[in-house]
Order: structure tokens, then C-alpha cells, then sequence
């Protein structure tokens, strides 16, 4: 692109002396805001043809003031057309006489547009040279300039992910905006804009600083059609409005339980993304024909001015014609060259695109089966729950009341395990799944499982065998028993729901052994419909592996997909062996450290029964109270009082003397941590548990930081909470 505005240049100055009157009357009698008009109904080609005339006639003439705002407005129209490279040198040579003329209210205005294009160019190292020269400039004359500034190193940080900083500059941006005095109705439009696209990237900063409650309330206080409008400086309007709807479909993915919301706002951030991508595309393909037609155009002019120029004299016309024609060739043979190679870019951006938008169709397709699935299977079982609490009311029985009880215990633990692989996929798509080790009896885990399972297998007339080799029953191994156990459940239940007729087997053998590790194999047999060889390459991957559930099971999909992560986090994988109608069986081998804890556990036991440990239990919902209420209850040594929100807890525990507290943490009002926070500052020494549905590091990290001492996660085994509430009370005594 240098050669051609080079020459442009030699030819312009070959023939500029000799300019015609009949030009000079052409300048004089043009419409001043014909080029803007131009300018914004996208006649980029027709204004570049006046502007190579403008510049011509005022070198011609001397005219410095209109060869610099010349420049200027061919640099508006190569930023335009996004040739950001030829823009800058346009706005350099505006620069430069602008400021030899001491015109300082257009060196504010070219800095501002210089800094503007090299933050969409991402020469952030010219930019990092030039922005500290335009803020000192706009800040000095106190114009508007000093906003479009401040949005471009909003713009640039946040497009570096220096996230601290674009979040810094926005807020800076909007106070300087509530105190800043706009002098013409052009500016004080321009509010309003500029306050939105501050706010848009304070927003997405401070979400990506996870300082998520302050980010999101400013994120819905945005009004997409507002954000919409053209802001003069620093905005892609499609573009943004796309991020707004991704961060929302964020919001409600990962800090609400509303899917459905969710899934609108990711079909319409998608949906965005590919008018964006078609947009592009087009631009693309729009601005090189451009290009292509403004060169070709001053190729045409200075042959024009050339041959006029023959007239003048022979020698001169010679001269002039050689050096034209050899500068011509060269021109146009770096033309095609980059014609050419423009020409194959754009077919593999083509390609790309085409290849995107396939892949976008095909995971839309694959999501909406996956809520389809997901629906099916979460409302089997509650229908089964619904209409099992009915027959259990209704029944006289007791053995027919139990059996419906085991069958009521079967859809709810199925709905739990269900849930729990919902949140675990989307947990290891975005995280590193951290082991938590401690001290465990893998086999009384297993025991533990296959008890809890047993009753689907009876369900569907099978026998379900445990065995267990034990070196050492009573050995304790360091394990994650939370990861350990979703492998375990979510293979036997895959076992059984594929096995119609037999039986289903856990079985645990010692491989072998060192002082300090013992590496376990763990096989689950079944004699079920097996796995094709079609099937052997896709049962594990999620979302892919519906072919083989539509024709054999209704199950999610995700089982084997999390059994096969969550196994990469214990350097270890997971293997199968199966044959079409003879069974399956899946085995891997995990090598556990052996612990150094003492083989016999302490037992936590109330030392005076008579004077009863007190525990107040805080919770909004009042089935959850009194679920809560009735284990405590069945501890002996132990009475509680209830609350059902966080400012009665508060009152309750000043007036009261209570050796435990149980605190739920989503409550209206006031949630659990807010609460513990009041509690702290009066009671720094009271065990405060927390007893949420909430699974996740960060809940954890925080009900810490706020002064809890444990988090228990519902639904809970009541063995485990047992041995928790008199552990804790057994510190509180000593």
C-alpha cells in the first residue's frame, strides 16, 4: 500500500504546479457538506475522488490548512475501510502541518483518531507512545477528545486482558463524565453513548475480576438497543451486543438455576456470532474492491495528469511518461501479487466459515438433544417420587409401605447422582478437577455404594455381588472419597441400567504394594447387552454418544464422560472389555498413598448426657428445617432450636447460649455469610457449619473467608454428618 501512496505522491507533484483555473472554480463551488454527506451514506469511492482533487489543489496552490484537512478525511476513509496502516501515515501528514500551524484543537482531534486507530490496528506499541500525548492534549483544551481517549485505553487494556486496569479507566471515564461540561448539542448526544460503552466494559472487567455481583448488576442495567447506537469513538455494536448476551447466558449458567433463560441468551449470543462472522465477510469483500477501485482510480488520474503534462514540453513529457510507466508496471505487478494472494485468503476464510457455521448448526442441534434427554430423565423419576409419596399415604401395608419407600429412596438418589453429573460436566469444562485426599476405607466406601444402589438392582430382578480382596479391611488409604465415589455409582448404575436379566458385580483386588502406596484394580462386571464395535469409539465422549442411548438405554450420556475425566485427575484411565450380548466389564487401577493416621478412630461421644449440647439450625425452606431437625435429633446428647432466616439467628444467638450452628446460605434478606459475618463479631468462638446444596471450591473458599468453620453438602449421609456434629462438639468441650 506504501508504494501506491508514494506513487501518488511523485505524479501529484510532477503535475500540481500546472493545475488549471478550470479546477480552482470546481473548489470554490463545492458543496462543503457534500463529502460528508458522501462520507456517511458509504460513498467511500466517490469522496476519494474528491479528496485526491482537494489535496492536489491546495499543494497546487499552498494551501496548508486544506492539505492537512485533506489528509485528515482520506485517513477517516482508510479507517473506514479498515486499512488502518494507510490511515495513520494520512493522519501523520495531518499532524505535522496542523502542528506547525499551532492548530491545537485539530492536533487534539488527529491524536485522538491516531490513537483510535492503532488500538482496532492492535499496534498497541504505537498506541502506548501516542495515548499519553492525547490524553495530555485533550485534558489541557478540556474537550471531548479527552472521553474518546480514555474509551481507547479502556478498549486496548481489556483486549490485552488487563482486566484491573480497563475496569479502572472505565470508572475514571464515567465520573470525569457526570462533572464534564459539553459546550454544543453534537457533544452532549454523545453522552449518553459514551456512558453506555463505559459501563459495558466496566462490567465485562469486573465479571472477569470475578467480582461477579457488582459486573452483572451493571451488566443488566445495559440496554441492548441503546448499546446499539453508533458511538462516534470505539464501538462494534453487533459485537458487543453478541458478548452482552454470552455474559448473561454466564449469569444464568453459573450463579442461577434458570437453564431455561441460560439457553436463550447462548442461541441468541450464537445467533449474533454468525451475523457477526457474515458480517466480516462481507466487509472483507466490500473493502477490497474498494481498495482495488481507489487505486485503479489514482493509477487513472496521474496517467491523465501525465499526458497533460506532455503538452507542457518534449523533454519534460518523456521523462515524465518513462518514470510514470516504469512506476505503473511495478505498481501493478505488486498489485496482482497482493490481488492474488487477497483472492486465496479470502477462499480459506470461506472455507473456515463455512466449516464454523456447520460446527455451530451440529453443537445446537447436539444441545437441544441433551435438554430433551435431560428433561426426560429428571421428570421419570419425579413423576415416579409424585406418585409413590401418594401410594405410601394411601397404603395400610407396612411391607407394601416399605417397598415403596426403597423404590422412593431408588428415584431420589438417581435424581441426586443425575444432577450431580449436570454440574460435574460443566465444572471440568472450564476447571482442572483439584483432588481432596484424605484419610479413607476404600472398602466400606464400596460397601456403602453398592448398598445404596442395591435397591435399583433389586428393582430390575438382578443380583448385585461385591468382592473385595482385603489385605488389610481395616487400612486406610488417602483418597478423594466425593471423586472416588461418582466413578464407582455412575459405572454400577451404567451396569445395571444396560443389563436386563443376571447379574452386576463391583469387585476390588490388591495389585501391589510398597511401604508407603498400594495400587487397587477396580472391575464392575456385568451380563448385559454389551457394546458393538460401531459403538466402542464414541460411549465415551458426552453429547456424541446418542446413536448408541436411542438404541439401548435413556440414559443422559455424561456418566462415562465423567468417569473417564475424573480419572485423568488420578493419572489413571479407564478400560472396558465387551462383546455384543455377553456383558460388558469396565476396570482401571488407582495407586493410593497409605496414610499414617491411626487405624482406630476416634469416637466423638457426648460426655454429659444430662446437660444436653445445643444447636440452633437456620434455613429458609422449612422441609430442609425439618429434615435437619429430626437427624439432629437422633444423635443422643443433642437438642436444637430452628430460624428460618439470618437476622432472627443473629437475635437468637445473643440472647441465647448455643454450643453449634447449622447455616444454610442462600436465604432472602440476609444469606449465610453476611450472617456469620454479625455473628463474628460478637462470637468469634461458636462452631458455624455450613449445611448448603451449594458444591463448589469458590462456596467453599468464601464461607471461610467469612468465619465458617466446615461446609456439609446436601443431601448429606448421616453417618458422615454425625461424625461431623460430634467432632465439632468435642473440640467445643475441650
Amino acid at each position: 500500500m506504501n508504494l501506491y501512496k508514494y506513487l501518488f505522491i511523485l505524479i501529484t507533484l510532477c503535475y500540481l504546479p500546472h493545475c488549471s483555473y478550470s479546477q480552482r472554480d470546481i473548489y470554490q463551488n463545492t458543496d462543503p457538506y457534500h463529502l460528508e454527506k458522501l462520507i456517511s451514506a458509504d460513498s467511500i469511492y466517490e469522496a476519494t475522488l474528491l479528496l485526491n482533487e482537494e489535496l492536489n489543489y491546495a499543494k497546487s496552490h499552498n494551501l496548508s490548512l486544506s492539505v492537512a484537512s485533506a489528509n485528515e478525511k482520506l485517513g477517516d476513509i482508510f479507517y473506514k475501510i479498515e486499512s488502518y496502516e494507510t490511515a495513520s501515515s494520512y493522519y501523520l501528514k495531518a499532524f505535522q502541518v496542523f502542528d506547525s500551524l499551532n492548530q491545537k484543537e485539530e492536533v487534539d482531534r488527529i491524536l485522538s483518531n491516531l490513537a483510535r486507530n492503532h488500538v482496532h490496528a492492535r499496534n498497541y506499541k504505537r498506541f502506548d507512545s501516542i495515548i499519553p500525548i492525547a490524553l495530555e492534549y485533550s485534558e489541557q483544551l478540556n474537550s471531548i477528545n479527552l472521553f474518546y481517549n480514555l474509551g481507547s485505553k479502556i478498549i486496548k487494556n481489556y483486549s490485552v486482558r488487563n482486566f484491573e486496569a480497563s475496569q479502572k479507566y472505565a470508572e475514571e471515564a464515567l465520573l470525569k463524565l457526570k462533572t464534564f461540561s459539553f459546550y454544543n448539542e453534537k457533544d452532549i448526544a454523545e453522552k449518553p453513548k459514551l456512558a453506555m460503552s463505559f459501563s459495558y466494559y466496566q462490567a465485562l472487567s469486573l465479571i472477569n475480576l470475578k467480582q461477579y455481583d457488582k459486573g452483572y448488576e451493571l451488566l443488566f442495567e445495559i440496554d441492548p438497543d441503546q448499546l446499539s447506537m453508533n458511538v462516534q469513538h470505539n464501538t462494534v455494536p453487533l459485537t458487543q451486543i453478541a458478548t452482552l448476551n454470552y455474559y448473561k447466558f454466564r449469569y444464568f449458567n453459573e450463579h442461577t438455576t434458570k437453564a431455561d433463560s441460560a439457553n436463550n441468551y447462548l442461541l441468541k449470543s450464537d445467533f449474533l456470532k454468525y451475523n457477526v462472522i457474515k458480517e466480516f465477510q462481507n466487509k472483507l469483500s466490500k473493502n477490497g474492491d474498494l481498495i482495488y477501485r481507489i487505486i485503479n482510480t489514482e493509477n487513472q488520474l496521474e496517467l491523465a495528469e501525465a499526458k497533460r503534462e506532455q503538452d507542457k514540453t518534449l523533454a519534460n513529457a518523456f521523462l515524465i511518461a518513462t518514470i510514470i510507466l516504469s512506476l505503473v508496471l511495478a505498481a501493478m505487478g505488486v498489485f496482482f501479487y497482493y490481488y492474488y494472494s487477497n483472492r486465496k485468503q479470502i477462499k480459506e476464510i470461506n472455507l473456515k466459515l463455512k466449516h464454523s457455521n456447520k460446527k455451530l448448526k451440529l453443537i445446537d442441534k447436539e444441545r437441544l438433544e441433551f435438554f430433551s434427554i435431560l428433561s426426560h430423565e429428571l421428570r421419570t423419576p419425579i413423576y415416579g417420587i409424585s406418585g409413590l409419596a401418594t401410594l405410601i399415604e394411601q397404603e395400610q401395608s407396612p411391607e407394601k409401605r416399605r417397598g415403596y419407600l426403597n423404590a422412593l429412596s431408588s428415584s431420589s438418589h438417581y435424581i441426586s447422582v443425575l444432577i450431580d453429573n449436570v454440574l460435574q460436566i460443566s465444572k471440568l469444562k472450564f476447571e482442572q478437577k483439584n483432588l481432596h485426599l484424605k484419610p479413607t476405607n476404600i472398602f466400606q466406601l464400596a460397601q456403602k455404594i453398592a448398598s445404596s444402589i442395591k435397591i435399583s438392582s433389586d428393582q430390575k430382578g438382578l443380583e448385585l455381588y461385591t468382592n473385595m480382596e482385603k489385605t488389610n479391611p481395616d487400612e486406610l488409604l488417602l483418597a478423594d472419597n466425593v471423586a472416588l465415589s461418582q466413578i464407582l455409582i455412575n459405572l454400577t448404575y451404567n451396569a445395571i441400567r444396560y443389563t436386563s436379566k443376571g447379574f452386576v458385580s463391583i469387585n476390588i483386588s490388591e495389585q501391589h504394594r510398597t511401604d508407603t502406596h498400594v495400587n487397587l484394580l477396580f472391575e464392575i462386571k456385568d451380563s448385559g447387552i454389551g457394546i458393538q464395535q460401531q459403538h466402542k469409539n464414541i460411549i465415551f465422549n458426552a453429547f456424541e454418544n446418542k446413536t448408541f442411548l436411542e438404541k439401548n438405554s435413556s440414559g443422559s450420556g455424561l456418566g462415562l464422560y465423567i468417569v473417564k475425566t475424573l480419572l485423568k485427575s488420578h493419572n489413571s484411565e479407564i478400560k472396558f472389555l465387551s462383546e455384543a450380548n455377553q456383558g460388558s466389564t469396565f476396570y482401571f487401577d488407582i495407586n493410593f498413598e497409605i496414610s499414617d493416621v491411626p487405624k482406630q478412630q476416634t469416637q466423638y461421644v457426648h460426655e454429659d448426657p444430662d446437660s444436653p449440647s445445643k444447636i440452633l439450625i437456620v434455613d429458609d425452606n422449612t422441609i430442609n428445617l425439618m429434615i435437619t431437625q429430626k437427624n439432629i435429633e437422633k444423635i443422643s446428647g443433642f437438642i436444637c432450636e430452628t430460624v428460618t432466616n439470618g437476622k432472627e439467628a443473629i437475635c437468637l444467638i445473643k440472647e441465647k447460649d448455643f454450643d453449634m450452628v447449622l447455616m444454610d446460605i442462600n436465604m432472602p434478606d440476609m444469606d449465610g455469610f453476611e450472617a456469620t459475618k454479625h455473628i463474628r463479631m460478637f462470637n468469634p468462638s461458636i462452631p458455624i457449619l455450613a449445611l448448603t446444596a451449594l458444591n463448589s471450591n469458590e462456596i467453599k473458599d468464601k464461607a471461610y473467608a467469612c468465619g465458617m468453620n466446615y461446609v456439609i453438602t446436601k443431601p448429606f449421609d448421616f453417618d458422615e454428618f454425625k461424625t461431623i456434629i460430634l467432632r465439632y462438639n468435642q473440640v467445643l468441650q475441650d
